[in-house]
Protein backbone atom coordinates (compact mmCIF):
# COMPACT_ATOMS: atom_id res chain seq x y z
CA UNK A 1 0.00 0.00 0.00
CA UNK A 2 1.18 3.39 -1.01
CA UNK A 3 1.29 6.54 1.31
CA UNK A 4 -1.14 7.92 -0.58
CA UNK A 5 -3.58 5.00 -0.24
CA UNK A 6 -2.46 4.67 3.28
CA UNK A 7 -3.60 8.42 3.85
CA UNK A 8 -7.01 7.54 1.99
CA UNK A 9 -7.82 4.50 4.01
CA UNK A 10 -7.27 7.24 7.27
CA UNK A 11 -9.29 9.67 6.01
CA UNK A 12 -12.12 6.99 5.09
CA UNK A 13 -12.33 5.64 8.30
CA UNK A 14 -12.05 8.57 10.20
CA UNK A 15 -14.85 10.16 7.70
CA UNK A 16 -16.72 6.97 8.86
CA UNK A 17 -16.45 7.38 12.41
CA UNK A 18 -17.64 10.95 12.75
CA UNK A 19 -20.34 9.94 10.42
CA UNK A 20 -21.29 7.39 13.04
CA UNK A 21 -21.17 9.82 15.55
CA UNK A 22 -23.44 12.15 13.95
CA UNK A 23 -25.83 10.07 13.88
CA UNK A 24 -25.38 8.66 17.47
CA UNK A 25 -25.92 12.54 18.03
CA UNK A 26 -28.79 13.21 16.47
CA UNK A 27 -30.34 9.83 17.75
CA UNK A 28 -29.52 10.85 21.01
CA UNK A 29 -30.86 14.99 20.59
CA UNK A 30 -34.17 13.27 19.13
CA UNK A 31 -34.34 11.31 22.28
CA UNK A 32 -34.13 14.32 24.73
CA UNK A 33 -36.69 16.03 22.79
CA UNK A 34 -39.57 13.95 22.98
CA UNK A 35 -38.45 13.74 26.68
CA UNK A 36 -38.86 17.17 26.72
CA UNK A 37 -41.75 17.20 25.11
CA UNK A 38 -43.54 14.88 27.22
CA UNK A 39 -42.19 16.84 30.21
CA UNK A 40 -43.89 20.02 29.15
CA UNK A 41 -47.27 17.86 28.33
CA UNK A 42 -46.78 17.19 31.78
CA UNK A 43 -45.81 21.52 32.76
CA UNK A 44 -49.01 22.44 30.56
CA UNK A 45 -51.99 20.11 32.75
CA UNK A 46 -50.18 21.43 36.00
CA UNK A 47 -50.44 25.19 34.80
CA UNK A 48 -54.43 23.73 33.71
CA UNK A 49 -54.31 22.36 37.34
CA UNK A 50 -53.36 25.32 38.75
CA UNK A 51 -55.78 28.18 36.72
CA UNK A 52 -58.74 26.06 38.13
CA UNK A 53 -57.77 27.62 41.18
CA UNK A 54 -59.76 26.75 44.74
CA UNK A 55 -63.04 25.67 43.11
CA UNK A 56 -61.65 22.94 41.88
CA UNK A 57 -63.20 19.79 43.96
CA UNK A 58 -60.35 18.31 46.16
CA UNK A 59 -61.00 14.75 44.85
CA UNK A 60 -60.88 15.68 40.64
CA UNK A 61 -57.37 17.86 41.76
CA UNK A 62 -56.20 14.79 43.45
CA UNK A 63 -57.34 12.42 40.37
CA UNK A 64 -55.73 15.29 37.84
CA UNK A 65 -52.27 14.80 40.24
CA UNK A 66 -52.20 11.42 39.91
CA UNK A 67 -52.89 11.88 36.19
CA UNK A 68 -50.04 14.03 35.79
CA UNK A 69 -47.77 11.34 37.91
CA UNK A 70 -48.88 8.68 35.26
CA UNK A 71 -48.21 10.66 32.35
CA UNK A 72 -44.34 11.52 33.92
CA UNK A 73 -43.88 8.13 35.22
CA UNK A 74 -45.00 6.73 31.38
CA UNK A 75 -42.32 9.77 29.73
CA UNK A 76 -39.48 8.54 32.21
CA UNK A 77 -40.22 4.87 31.83
CA UNK A 78 -40.20 5.26 28.12
CA UNK A 79 -37.29 7.17 28.28
CA UNK A 80 -35.39 3.86 29.68
CA UNK A 81 -35.89 4.94 33.61
CA UNK A 82 -36.35 1.91 35.72
CA UNK A 83 -38.63 2.22 39.11
CA UNK A 84 -36.75 0.51 41.88
CA UNK A 85 -38.83 -0.42 45.10
CA UNK A 86 -42.07 -2.30 45.60
CA UNK A 87 -43.72 -3.80 48.56
CA UNK A 88 -43.14 -7.56 48.57
CA UNK A 89 -39.83 -7.40 47.14
CA UNK A 90 -36.73 -8.75 49.06
CA UNK A 91 -34.38 -5.60 49.83
CA UNK A 92 -30.56 -5.51 47.97
CA UNK A 93 -28.31 -3.43 49.16
CA UNK A 94 -27.51 -2.18 46.19
CA UNK A 95 -30.53 -1.19 44.81
CA UNK A 96 -32.52 0.06 48.20
CA UNK A 97 -31.68 1.80 51.50
CA UNK A 98 -33.11 0.62 54.10
CA UNK A 99 -35.07 3.51 56.60
CA UNK A 100 -36.48 1.08 59.42
CA UNK A 101 -36.78 -2.18 60.26
CA UNK A 102 -40.16 -3.76 61.52
CA UNK A 103 -40.94 -7.11 63.16
CA UNK A 104 -42.15 -9.36 60.39
CA UNK A 105 -45.69 -9.69 60.20
CA UNK A 106 -46.76 -13.67 59.42
CA UNK A 107 -45.96 -14.40 55.81
CA UNK A 108 -43.27 -12.05 54.97
CA UNK A 109 -39.82 -12.75 54.81
CA UNK A 110 -36.57 -11.62 56.70
CA UNK A 111 -35.40 -8.24 54.61
CA UNK A 112 -38.69 -8.14 52.45
CA UNK A 113 -39.90 -4.50 51.55
CA UNK A 114 -42.69 -3.55 53.82
CA UNK A 115 -43.44 0.13 52.36
CA UNK A 116 -41.30 2.13 50.15
CA UNK A 117 -40.45 5.99 51.34
CA UNK A 118 -39.06 6.95 48.59
CA UNK A 119 -38.84 5.06 45.33
CA UNK A 120 -35.13 4.50 43.78
CA UNK A 121 -34.38 5.10 39.68
CA UNK A 122 -32.19 3.15 37.40
CA UNK A 123 -30.89 4.29 34.31
CA UNK A 124 -29.16 1.82 31.56
CA UNK A 125 -27.83 -0.29 34.54
CA UNK A 126 -26.61 2.74 36.81
CA UNK A 127 -28.96 3.30 39.69
CA UNK A 128 -29.33 6.93 39.85
CA UNK A 129 -30.91 7.05 43.59
CA UNK A 130 -31.15 4.00 45.58
CA UNK A 131 -35.24 3.52 47.15
CA UNK A 132 -35.81 4.43 50.67
CA UNK A 133 -37.72 1.35 52.48
CA UNK A 134 -38.73 -0.58 55.50
CA UNK A 135 -38.31 -3.89 55.80
CA UNK A 136 -39.23 -6.96 57.95
CA UNK A 137 -37.15 -8.31 60.20
CA UNK A 138 -37.75 -11.92 61.47
CA UNK A 139 -37.41 -12.13 65.62
CA UNK A 140 -34.60 -13.95 66.50
CA UNK A 141 -35.72 -15.59 69.47
CA UNK A 142 -39.32 -16.45 67.90
CA UNK A 143 -36.79 -17.99 64.64
CA UNK A 144 -34.37 -19.65 67.11
CA UNK A 145 -37.72 -21.59 69.09
CA UNK A 146 -38.75 -22.59 65.24
CA UNK A 147 -35.66 -24.00 64.43
CA UNK A 148 -35.21 -25.84 67.38
CA UNK A 149 -38.80 -27.38 67.40
CA UNK A 150 -38.30 -27.88 64.00
CA UNK A 151 -34.74 -29.61 64.33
Amino acid sequence: MTEQESTAAAARVAYEGARALAERDAAHRAHTERLLLACADALDACDRLLAAGPQLDPAACRHSVGLIARQLEAAATGAGLELIGAVGERADPATHHVVAVRPAPPGTGDDEVLEVARRGYRYRGHVLRAARVVVAAEDRTQAARKGTAQG
